[in-house]
């Protein structure tokens, strides 16, 4: 049945989801590797979206706690807000940490949240732990907050994350 013989109603009722679809083809499914440095991975996010990432060292009184507890390495993973949120500040969006494994196990506690990240990936003795945001981070109808969005869907995922020598 062609388009043109549907009923006006239902013709208009099909535009937005036929707009929906085409800009949904529009999103960019390539990819760039963020360096993860000092831990020895790389995470792939949105091409798009990676000129607004940056990576730095896990500061403050935390900092501590993380060696304390082991750690190999760990890095901090900020979030830019793009064009729009100008006058806000970048944002802490995850932590990656890189332990030996029985370290990461030590500090496990089954009777509280992960204190440095859900286990991605655990090879060659060692884990690679993500904190990430429990929530968004902007508001997800603004276009930082849609970015925040689709960067949150990979980070719990293995194969977002390849290990560097």
């Amino acid at each position: 049945m062609k388009i043109t013989m549907l009923p006006h109603f239902i013709r208009r009722a099909m535009l937005p989801l036929l707009a929906a679809l085409a800009l949904g083809a529009c999103v960019s499914n390539k990819t760039s590797e963020i360096f993860l440095g000092p831990v020895p991975y790389a995470m792939k996010v949105p091409a798009d979206i990676a000129p607004r990432i940056s990576t730095g060292p896990v500061e403050g009184p935390f900092r501590r706690d993380v060696e304390n507890a082991g750690s190999l390495a760990a890095t901090t993973v900020y979030f830019n807000p793009g064009p729009g949120n100008e006058n806000l500040p970048r944002t802490i969006f995850m932590t990656a940490y890189f332990f030996p494994a029985g370290k990461f196990d030590a500090a496990q506690n089954p009777n509280e949240p992960p204190r440095f990240g859900k286990e991605v990936v655990r090879s060659g003795g060692t884990v690679l732990g993500i904190a990430g945001p429990h929530d968004t981070i902007y508001d997800p109808a603004t276009p930082s907050g849609r970015d925040v969005v689709r960067l949150h869907k990979s980070i719990y995922q293995p194969q977002t994350y390849r290990h560097l020598p």
